[in-house]
Protein backbone atom coordinates (compact mmCIF):
# COMPACT_ATOMS: atom_id res chain seq x y z
CA UNK A 1 0.00 0.00 0.00
CA UNK A 2 2.88 2.43 0.61
CA UNK A 3 4.56 1.71 -2.17
CA UNK A 4 1.47 2.23 -4.38
CA UNK A 5 1.09 5.42 -2.76
CA UNK A 6 4.79 6.27 -3.41
CA UNK A 7 4.33 5.80 -6.74
CA UNK A 8 1.26 7.84 -7.11
CA UNK A 9 2.82 10.51 -5.57
CA UNK A 10 6.05 10.33 -8.49
CA UNK A 11 3.42 9.78 -11.28
CA UNK A 12 1.90 13.41 -9.85
CA UNK A 13 2.39 16.42 -12.34
CA UNK A 14 5.41 17.85 -11.01
CA UNK A 15 7.26 20.73 -11.57
CA UNK A 16 10.77 22.19 -10.18
CA UNK A 17 10.86 25.62 -8.45
CA UNK A 18 14.16 27.05 -7.91
CA UNK A 19 14.69 30.00 -5.73
CA UNK A 20 16.98 30.95 -2.55
CA UNK A 21 18.84 33.63 -0.57
CA UNK A 22 16.52 36.96 -0.30
CA UNK A 23 12.89 37.53 -0.24
CA UNK A 24 13.17 39.05 -3.89
CA UNK A 25 13.82 35.81 -5.24
CA UNK A 26 11.56 33.90 -2.63
CA UNK A 27 8.50 35.78 -2.44
CA UNK A 28 7.37 35.23 -6.60
CA UNK A 29 8.78 31.89 -6.30
CA UNK A 30 6.37 30.81 -4.18
CA UNK A 31 2.96 33.05 -4.94
CA UNK A 32 3.68 31.13 -8.49
CA UNK A 33 3.97 27.81 -6.79
CA UNK A 34 0.94 28.48 -4.73
CA UNK A 35 -0.62 28.56 -8.41
CA UNK A 36 0.07 25.12 -8.68
CA UNK A 37 -0.12 23.83 -5.81
CA UNK A 38 -3.57 25.28 -5.72
CA UNK A 39 -4.08 23.21 -9.39
CA UNK A 40 -2.85 19.97 -7.84
CA UNK A 41 0.84 19.84 -8.98
CA UNK A 42 3.41 18.19 -6.64
CA UNK A 43 5.74 21.39 -6.68
CA UNK A 44 9.82 20.30 -5.79
CA UNK A 45 11.34 23.36 -4.66
CA UNK A 46 15.35 23.55 -5.11
CA UNK A 47 16.40 25.78 -2.29
CA UNK A 48 19.81 25.94 0.19
CA UNK A 49 19.91 24.60 4.05
CA UNK A 50 20.03 28.77 5.81
CA UNK A 51 18.56 31.01 2.96
CA UNK A 52 15.03 33.11 3.55
CA UNK A 53 13.17 30.51 1.70
CA UNK A 54 13.25 28.46 5.05
CA UNK A 55 11.18 30.75 6.50
CA UNK A 56 8.80 31.95 3.65
CA UNK A 57 7.82 28.58 2.14
CA UNK A 58 5.70 26.11 3.63
CA UNK A 59 7.46 23.21 3.54
CA UNK A 60 4.79 20.81 4.39
CA UNK A 61 2.91 21.19 0.90
CA UNK A 62 6.39 21.03 -1.06
CA UNK A 63 9.16 18.51 -1.54
CA UNK A 64 12.14 20.45 -0.26
CA UNK A 65 15.51 19.58 -2.33
CA UNK A 66 18.32 21.62 -0.41
CA UNK A 67 21.24 22.29 -2.84
CA UNK A 68 24.69 23.52 -0.83
CA UNK A 69 25.45 26.18 -3.01
CA UNK A 70 26.50 29.61 -2.96
CA UNK A 71 27.53 32.89 -5.04
CA UNK A 72 30.84 33.17 -6.97
CA UNK A 73 30.91 36.74 -7.88
CA UNK A 74 33.34 38.89 -5.68
CA UNK A 75 33.66 36.13 -3.34
CA UNK A 76 36.91 34.98 -1.82
CA UNK A 77 40.17 32.76 -2.90
CA UNK A 78 38.44 29.67 -1.13
CA UNK A 79 35.01 29.92 -2.06
CA UNK A 80 36.13 30.37 -5.79
CA UNK A 81 38.20 27.56 -5.76
CA UNK A 82 35.38 25.35 -3.59
CA UNK A 83 32.58 26.46 -6.23
CA UNK A 84 33.12 23.85 -8.80
CA UNK A 85 33.15 20.96 -6.43
CA UNK A 86 29.71 22.08 -5.07
CA UNK A 87 28.59 22.85 -8.26
CA UNK A 88 28.78 19.84 -9.51
CA UNK A 89 27.60 17.99 -7.04
CA UNK A 90 24.59 20.18 -6.45
CA UNK A 91 24.29 19.94 -10.65
CA UNK A 92 23.99 16.02 -10.00
CA UNK A 93 21.40 16.26 -7.54
CA UNK A 94 19.50 18.44 -9.41
CA UNK A 95 19.30 15.89 -12.35
CA UNK A 96 18.41 12.92 -9.81
CA UNK A 97 15.42 14.71 -8.07
CA UNK A 98 13.87 15.71 -11.95
CA UNK A 99 14.68 12.19 -13.07
CA UNK A 100 12.85 10.65 -10.35
CA UNK A 101 9.52 13.05 -10.31
CA UNK A 102 9.36 12.90 -14.26
CA UNK A 103 9.88 16.81 -14.21
CA UNK A 104 9.09 17.97 -17.57
CA UNK A 105 9.44 22.15 -16.48
CA UNK A 106 12.22 23.20 -14.36
CA UNK A 107 11.52 27.59 -13.68
CA UNK A 108 14.49 28.84 -12.15
CA UNK A 109 14.05 32.74 -10.20
CA UNK A 110 17.39 33.81 -10.40
CA UNK A 111 20.69 33.88 -8.11
CA UNK A 112 22.89 31.01 -7.39
CA UNK A 113 20.40 27.97 -7.00
CA UNK A 114 19.19 28.86 -10.65
CA UNK A 115 22.68 27.53 -11.96
CA UNK A 116 22.60 23.92 -10.85
CA UNK A 117 18.71 23.75 -11.55
CA UNK A 118 19.06 25.33 -14.73
CA UNK A 119 22.04 23.28 -16.16
CA UNK A 120 20.11 19.80 -15.05
CA UNK A 121 17.14 20.95 -17.14
CA UNK A 122 19.40 21.85 -20.30
CA UNK A 123 21.16 18.29 -19.87
CA UNK A 124 18.07 16.42 -19.40
CA UNK A 125 16.67 18.10 -22.16
CA UNK A 126 13.76 19.62 -19.85
CA UNK A 127 11.68 22.87 -20.60
CA UNK A 128 13.49 25.45 -19.01
CA UNK A 129 11.31 28.65 -17.84
CA UNK A 130 13.17 32.01 -16.63
CA UNK A 131 11.72 34.85 -14.43
CA UNK A 132 14.14 37.47 -14.08
CA UNK A 133 12.19 40.27 -11.10
CA UNK A 134 14.56 43.30 -12.17
CA UNK A 135 15.11 45.68 -14.72
CA UNK A 136 18.03 44.40 -15.58
CA UNK A 137 19.52 40.51 -15.95
CA UNK A 138 20.84 38.84 -13.11
CA UNK A 139 24.66 36.58 -13.68
CA UNK A 140 22.30 33.17 -13.26
CA UNK A 141 19.68 34.45 -15.87
CA UNK A 142 21.80 35.67 -18.17
CA UNK A 143 23.72 32.59 -18.44
CA UNK A 144 21.15 30.66 -18.84
CA UNK A 145 18.37 32.70 -21.23
CA UNK A 146 20.48 31.12 -24.60
CA UNK A 147 18.48 27.86 -23.37
CA UNK A 148 15.13 29.00 -22.10
CA UNK A 149 12.03 27.91 -23.53
CA UNK A 150 10.49 31.15 -22.35
CA UNK A 151 12.02 34.46 -20.41
CA UNK A 152 9.20 35.68 -17.94
CA UNK A 153 10.22 39.51 -16.76
CA UNK A 154 8.65 41.65 -14.23
CA UNK A 155 9.50 45.19 -16.23
CA UNK A 156 10.99 45.34 -19.72
CA UNK A 157 14.57 44.08 -20.02
CA UNK A 158 16.99 44.64 -22.50
CA UNK A 159 17.62 41.40 -23.76
CA UNK A 160 19.06 39.31 -26.95
CA UNK A 161 16.59 36.66 -26.82
CA UNK A 162 12.68 37.34 -26.63
CA UNK A 163 10.92 38.33 -23.59
CA UNK A 164 7.59 37.90 -22.24
CA UNK A 165 6.51 40.81 -19.18
CA UNK A 166 4.84 39.39 -17.20
CA UNK A 167 4.96 40.94 -14.09
CA UNK A 168 6.32 40.00 -10.77
CA UNK A 169 4.04 36.99 -8.84
CA UNK A 170 2.53 38.97 -5.65
CA UNK A 171 1.71 37.71 -2.37
CA UNK A 172 -2.69 37.47 -2.20
CA UNK A 173 -2.64 39.45 0.49
CA UNK A 174 -0.59 42.34 -1.14
CA UNK A 175 -2.72 41.81 -4.66
CA UNK A 176 -6.11 42.28 -1.91
CA UNK A 177 -5.11 45.73 -1.21
CA UNK A 178 -7.25 48.62 -1.98
CA UNK A 179 -5.17 51.68 -0.56
CA UNK A 180 -6.85 54.36 1.21
CA UNK A 181 -5.03 57.56 2.69
CA UNK A 182 -6.28 59.36 5.65
CA UNK A 183 -6.58 62.60 4.35
CA UNK A 184 -8.18 64.17 7.53
CA UNK A 185 -4.71 64.50 9.26
CA UNK A 186 -1.84 66.23 7.75
CA UNK A 187 0.77 63.41 9.65
CA UNK A 188 2.14 61.15 7.76
CA UNK A 189 2.30 57.70 8.49
CA UNK A 190 6.12 56.07 7.55
CA UNK A 191 7.32 52.86 7.66
CA UNK A 192 11.10 51.98 7.56
CA UNK A 193 11.78 48.80 5.75
CA UNK A 194 15.01 47.15 6.11
CA UNK A 195 14.64 44.45 4.19
CA UNK A 196 13.91 40.89 5.54
CA UNK A 197 17.80 40.88 7.26
CA UNK A 198 17.65 44.30 8.02
CA UNK A 199 19.99 47.20 6.63
CA UNK A 200 22.40 48.17 9.05
CA UNK A 201 22.73 51.55 7.97
CA UNK A 202 18.78 52.33 8.13
CA UNK A 203 19.45 51.18 11.93
CA UNK A 204 22.43 53.16 12.79
CA UNK A 205 21.47 56.66 10.58
CA UNK A 206 17.79 56.77 10.38
CA UNK A 207 16.51 56.98 13.87
CA UNK A 208 18.48 60.31 14.48
CA UNK A 209 17.05 62.06 11.09
CA UNK A 210 13.20 60.62 11.42
CA UNK A 211 12.71 61.79 15.33
CA UNK A 212 13.69 65.52 13.77
CA UNK A 213 10.09 65.26 12.52
CA UNK A 214 7.32 65.79 14.76
CA UNK A 215 4.59 65.18 12.03
CA UNK A 216 5.36 61.77 11.44
CA UNK A 217 4.14 58.45 12.87
CA UNK A 218 6.80 55.66 12.69
CA UNK A 219 7.19 51.87 12.49
CA UNK A 220 10.82 51.05 11.79
CA UNK A 221 11.13 46.83 10.93
CA UNK A 222 15.10 46.76 11.87
CA UNK A 223 16.00 42.72 11.31
CA UNK A 224 16.60 39.87 13.78
CA UNK A 225 18.00 40.85 17.27
CA UNK A 226 17.98 44.67 16.43
CA UNK A 227 14.94 45.43 18.14
CA UNK A 228 16.34 46.70 21.80
CA UNK A 229 18.98 48.87 20.47
CA UNK A 230 16.33 50.64 18.23
CA UNK A 231 13.45 51.05 21.01
CA UNK A 232 16.32 53.03 22.87
CA UNK A 233 17.75 55.35 19.53
CA UNK A 234 13.59 55.96 19.19
CA UNK A 235 12.79 56.35 22.97
CA UNK A 236 9.26 54.97 22.43
CA UNK A 237 8.69 57.40 19.56
CA UNK A 238 8.45 55.26 16.87
CA UNK A 239 7.43 50.90 16.47
CA UNK A 240 10.54 48.79 15.87
CA UNK A 241 9.70 45.35 14.77
CA UNK A 242 12.14 43.02 14.02
CA UNK A 243 10.12 41.13 11.27
CA UNK A 244 7.59 42.41 9.15
CA UNK A 245 4.62 39.11 8.85
CA UNK A 246 2.07 40.41 7.49
CA UNK A 247 3.13 42.98 5.32
CA UNK A 248 -0.26 43.82 3.92
CA UNK A 249 -1.74 45.15 7.35
CA UNK A 250 1.95 48.05 7.13
CA UNK A 251 1.49 48.97 3.65
CA UNK A 252 -2.40 49.65 4.03
CA UNK A 253 -0.93 51.58 7.39
CA UNK A 254 2.00 53.08 5.51
CA UNK A 255 1.80 56.96 3.43
CA UNK A 256 4.98 57.01 2.73
CA UNK A 257 7.72 53.84 2.76
CA UNK A 258 11.47 54.62 3.10
CA UNK A 259 13.62 51.51 1.94
CA UNK A 260 15.68 49.58 -0.33
CA UNK A 261 14.48 48.95 -4.23
CA UNK A 262 15.02 45.46 -4.16
CA UNK A 263 13.00 43.91 -6.75
CA UNK A 264 9.75 42.76 -4.86
CA UNK A 265 9.59 45.76 -2.99
CA UNK A 266 8.92 47.69 -6.38
CA UNK A 267 6.55 45.57 -7.64
CA UNK A 268 4.64 45.55 -4.58
CA UNK A 269 4.94 49.56 -4.28
CA UNK A 270 3.85 50.07 -7.59
CA UNK A 271 1.09 47.46 -7.37
CA UNK A 272 -0.59 49.20 -3.65
CA UNK A 273 0.33 52.45 -5.28
CA UNK A 274 2.41 53.63 -1.92
CA UNK A 275 5.37 56.52 -2.53
CA UNK A 276 8.64 56.12 -1.28
CA UNK A 277 11.89 57.04 -0.30
CA UNK A 278 14.38 54.26 -2.16
CA UNK A 279 18.22 53.80 -0.72
CA UNK A 280 19.26 51.52 -3.29
CA UNK A 281 21.74 48.94 -1.62
CA UNK A 282 25.45 50.29 -3.19
CA UNK A 283 26.77 46.84 -3.67
CA UNK A 284 24.30 44.95 -5.09
CA UNK A 285 25.39 42.86 -8.24
CA UNK A 286 25.31 44.50 -11.46
CA UNK A 287 23.97 47.88 -9.49
CA UNK A 288 20.09 46.30 -10.34
CA UNK A 289 18.66 48.16 -6.93
CA UNK A 290 19.90 51.90 -9.02
CA UNK A 291 18.12 50.51 -12.04
CA UNK A 292 15.46 49.61 -10.13
CA UNK A 293 14.61 52.85 -8.15
CA UNK A 294 15.15 54.65 -11.36
CA UNK A 295 12.03 52.57 -12.60
CA UNK A 296 10.22 53.94 -10.00
CA UNK A 297 11.42 57.35 -9.79
CA UNK A 298 10.56 57.96 -13.54
CA UNK A 299 7.07 56.73 -13.06
CA UNK A 300 6.80 59.64 -10.43
CA UNK A 301 5.93 57.78 -7.42
CA UNK A 302 9.25 57.48 -5.64
CA UNK A 303 12.45 59.89 -4.77
CA UNK A 304 15.78 58.39 -4.63
CA UNK A 305 18.85 59.13 -1.65
CA UNK A 306 21.80 57.21 -2.22
CA UNK A 307 23.07 55.42 0.65
CA UNK A 308 26.44 57.88 1.02
CA UNK A 309 23.78 60.60 1.26
CA UNK A 310 21.80 59.84 3.97
CA UNK A 311 23.29 62.09 6.06
CA UNK A 312 23.48 64.98 3.62
CA UNK A 313 20.38 64.56 1.52
CA UNK A 314 17.32 62.84 3.23
CA UNK A 315 16.70 65.21 5.95
CA UNK A 316 15.88 67.75 2.82
CA UNK A 317 13.98 65.53 0.60
CA UNK A 318 11.77 64.84 3.90
CA UNK A 319 11.39 68.33 4.66
CA UNK A 320 9.44 68.74 1.27
CA UNK A 321 7.38 65.95 1.96
CA UNK A 322 3.60 66.23 2.64
CA UNK A 323 0.49 64.13 2.66
CA UNK A 324 -1.32 65.84 0.19
CA UNK A 325 2.42 65.00 -1.99
CA UNK A 326 2.21 61.35 -1.00
CA UNK A 327 -1.28 60.60 -2.55
CA UNK A 328 -0.04 62.86 -5.80
CA UNK A 329 2.72 60.17 -6.15
CA UNK A 330 0.41 57.43 -5.31
CA UNK A 331 -1.81 57.82 -7.87
CA UNK A 332 1.10 58.35 -10.73
CA UNK A 333 2.72 55.25 -8.85
CA UNK A 334 -0.41 52.75 -9.01
CA UNK A 335 -0.74 50.40 -11.35
CA UNK A 336 -1.77 46.58 -12.49
CA UNK A 337 1.36 45.34 -14.17
CA UNK A 338 1.69 42.75 -11.58
CA UNK A 339 -1.86 41.69 -10.65
CA UNK A 340 -2.14 38.51 -12.59
CA UNK A 341 1.10 37.58 -13.27
CA UNK A 342 1.48 34.08 -10.97
CA UNK A 343 -1.79 33.12 -13.71
CA UNK A 344 -0.10 34.11 -16.83
CA UNK A 345 3.38 32.85 -16.07
CA UNK A 346 1.34 29.24 -15.17
CA UNK A 347 -0.87 29.73 -18.16
CA UNK A 348 2.14 30.27 -20.46
CA UNK A 349 4.06 27.18 -18.98
CA UNK A 350 1.20 24.98 -19.20
CA UNK A 351 0.72 25.98 -22.96
CA UNK A 352 4.52 24.93 -23.54
CA UNK A 353 5.65 28.39 -23.35
CA UNK A 354 3.24 28.68 -26.80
Amino acid sequence: MKTKSKQNEINQKSIVIAAAGTGGHVMPAWALAEKYLINGWKVIWFGTPNGMENKIINKNNVIFVSLNIGGFRGKKLFTLITYPLKFFYALIKSCCWIIKYKVSNVVVFGGYISLPAGYAAIILKKNLFIHEQNIIYGTSNRLLSPFAKKIFTAFKVESKYPIYISGNPIRKSILNIKKNFNKTTAKINVLVIGGSLGAKVFNEKLPQILLKFPQFNLIHQCGAGKKINLDQMYSGKAKVLEFIEDMSKYYQWADLVIGRAGAMTIAELEHVGLPSILIPYPYAIDDHQQKNAEYLSKRGGAMICKEQDITLKLEGILQKISKKQCIEMAKRLKSSNHKNAASLIYTQIENNGK
